[in-house]
């Protein structure tokens, strides 16, 4: 319709010229000249910039070629268009009737120049007014580069790469997430380990289309988003990938397995071998988050199990079959976990789809006394005795009648706010540690309801605790896991408070109608025997706090109950003081429990009372007992 508006009221102006013909002599219409100085090039319109947004005014226009247009909605509002010295992104006012191979005069005047995030745009050009399209099917024949030499310089150019492939991981997957119209990275790889990203619209017409596994070329034209390199794909079409694909890189290189890693480490060496490879299976699960975006966890052939700490966000997912350079890399614990580090994401390759190791049945008494064994590999715990709570996240302490074990949810994790419903499960998990041995659901799917139990009642001994009291609603008592709460004169005891998202343990006689106000807060029972060398750490806050309002107490002979008809020994701990500043948390100092035995508990007592104007807040966060044996 715009052609035939255009060529319609072309003809209205000629007809006067028609009607007076016959009455002298035959004329032609002037000719609408172009002042070739003011033509330019597309790398000196580029050249202008210099940093700042650069307004362009005047009569300057430059000749080129649409190389991307809009018709697949892979961009929106936009067009890139090259000459025969470079490319450059255009922001359009409107959606544009034009076509990749049309060949364009473009009006710069009342345009600008600036950078999104590193990439270099010409805006405000109206289609309408400020493009004149001169012919089309002019296609600009791509410029066949390699990865590596994909570079700023080569900005919204039209290019072929040849040899390469999708990563493994990402094959059979869609370009993007067209369902909720979100763009998505894929990679791209050359048989010599480079990579480069592939960015898709989530509004592209072929978004939900899937990734082809082959090796090939690939038509694209290059964009770059803040320090990334990136392409765009006109059209899936081009896409030319049924090849057989390249092996990964460093298949020459020495096979190491991981008891050969954790025997290096044993050995006092910190980093890796130089020309050295691991391969395995990946057995923890990206698509639920249950981990740092930059963590997974592998198993190889042998059973064996280990940390990976990668540079950035990795793409591997749960069963990939990977292959990973680790030469010259860091090997480190990290609270406790093994685990490689500053791992490059270009030296992790996809190699197939393997076979996800079955989980070893084992107690939570045994994964404790022999955590060596399980570390990083997948195990299975029957019978587990499951708390009822509002949410997965944080810490959640399972019983299977041998031990107990902290559960850790990442409060990212896909599930991590469902509702932990109580009872008796089997729970296949990721075993790992944090000071203490925990366990790390992949999923929902790893919990197996077995039936009703009584996981509120009474729990053997612990062997650590890592409580932070995030599974607690605000105002909630302090009543699980074998934690008690108790009012030993008046009626308050210890609840859990909330501020800016942080919850904790809190203490006060604040508005009590009580005369005095004596509370416990009293820990699980601890088996010290089973603890190389046990150390108990907190930290405290307050506000308004009196002086002698708090006390950290231990108990060998406390066996439920009113905590005064026990043996109490003062801690030596660095507690909370009116001196502090009001809310400010304070180190308690790691407390060597070492001169204790057998079975304790630990109790913060805060005494207060309203009607004598001792009524300040004492607050506990972050309570943690743990075998500190290097």
């Amino acid at each position: 319709m715009d052609h035939i508006r255009k060529i319609s009221a072309y003809l209205l102006v000629l007809l006067p010229v028609l009607f007076t013909g016959c009455e002298k002599d035959p004329d032609h219409p002037p000719l609408k000249t172009i002042n070739e100085d003011a033509v330019i090039t597309v790398q000196q319109l580029r050249n202008m910039y210099n940093g700042s947004p650069v307004e362009i005014s005047g009569d300057a226009m430059l000749f080129a070629t649409v190389t991307m247009d809009e018709n697949l909605g892979n961009i929106y509002r936009s067009l890139i268009v090259q000459d025969e010295t470079a490319g450059i992104y255009i922001r359009l006012t409107s959606p544009s009737w034009l076509n990749a191979g049309d060949s364009v005069r473009i009006v710069l005047d009342g345009s600008y120049l600036d950078e999104y995030n590193n990439m270099l745009q010409l805006n405000d050009i109206d289609p309408e007014s400020h493009i004149i399209e001169q012919a089309a099917e002019r296609y600009i024949e791509p410029k066949t580069l390699s990865i590596p030499e994909i570079t700023t310089d080569k900005q919204a150019q039209l290019i072929r790469l040849d040899n390469v492939q999708f990563a493994f991981e990402d094959t059979g997957m869609p370009f993007a997430d067209a369902a909720n119209q979100m763009a998505m990275s894929r990679t791209l790889t050359d048989c010599e380990g480079n990579s480069i990203i592939v960015r898709t619209s989530g509004f592209a017409d072929f978004a939900d289309k899937q990734i082809p596994e082959g090796n090939g070329s690939v038509i694209a034209l290059v964009t770059q988003y803040q320090n990334i390199m990136q392409l765009f794909i006109r059209n899936p079409e081009e896409l030319e990938l049924s090849g057989e694909r390249c092996p990964p890189p460093g298949g020459d290189l020495e096979l190491m397995s991981i008891a050969d890693i954790r025997q290096r480490f044993s050995q006092g060496f910190t980093s890796l071998p130089p020309n050295t490879r691991l391969e395995g299976v990946i057995i923890s699960d990206r698509e639920h988050s249950n981990h740092p975006g930059q963590n997974a966890y592998i198993m190889d052939e042998n059973g064996d199990g280990i940390a990976l700490r990668f540079q950035s966000w990795h793409n591997l997912n749960l069963g990939n079959q990977v292959r990973i350079i680790v030469s010259n890399l860091p090997l480190n614990e990290f609270n406790g976990l093994l685990q490689i580090e500053q791992i490059p994401t270009g030296n992790a390759h996809a190699t197939g789809h393997g076979d996800i190791p079955e989980p070893r049945v084992t107690s939570l008494r045994n994964l404790r006394d022999n955590f060596s064994e399980f570390e990083s590999t997948l195990i299975k715990i029957e019978d587990v005795a499951v708390p009822s709570r509002s949410s997965f996240a944080g810490n959640l302490e399972l019983n299977d009648g041998t031990a107990s074990v902290n559960m850790y949810t990442y409060e990212w994790a896909s599930f991590s706010g469902d509702q932990v419903q109580g009872g008796l499960y089997n729970i296949t998990a990721i075993a790992s540690y944090f000071y203490n041995p925990q366990l790390l659901i992949r999923s929902l799917d790893d919990m197996e309801y077995i039936g009703e139990g009584d996981p509120g009642g009474e729990l053997d001994p612990v062997t650590s605790i890592d409580e932070d009291f995030q599974s607690y609603g605000n105002f909630d008592d302090i009543d699980r896991n074998g934690w008690q709460t108790i009012a030993q004169e008046g009626n308050r005891v210890w609840i859990c408070r909330e501020f800016g998202g942080n919850h904790y343990a809190q203490a006060t006689a604040f508005n009590s109608q009580d005369a005095n106000n004596i509370m416990w807060l009293v820990t699980p029972p601890v088996d010290l025997d089973a603890i190389n060398n046990p150390v108990f750490e907190f930290q405290s806050a307050h506000e308004y706090l009196h002086s002698d309002a708090i006390e950290l107490l231990i108990s060998t002979d406390y066996e439920g109950g009113n905590p005064a008809s026990a043996t109490w020994e003062e801690l030596d701990a660095r507690l909370v003081t009116p001196d502090d500043p009001h809310h400010d948390w304070i180190d308690s100092g790691k407390i060597e429990l070492a001169g204790y035995s057998g079975i304790i508990h630990i109790a913060w007592r805060y005494e207060g009372s309203h009607p004598q104007g001792r009524n300040g807040s004492v607050r506990v966060d972050n309570v943690r007992l743990y075998d500190n044996f290097k």
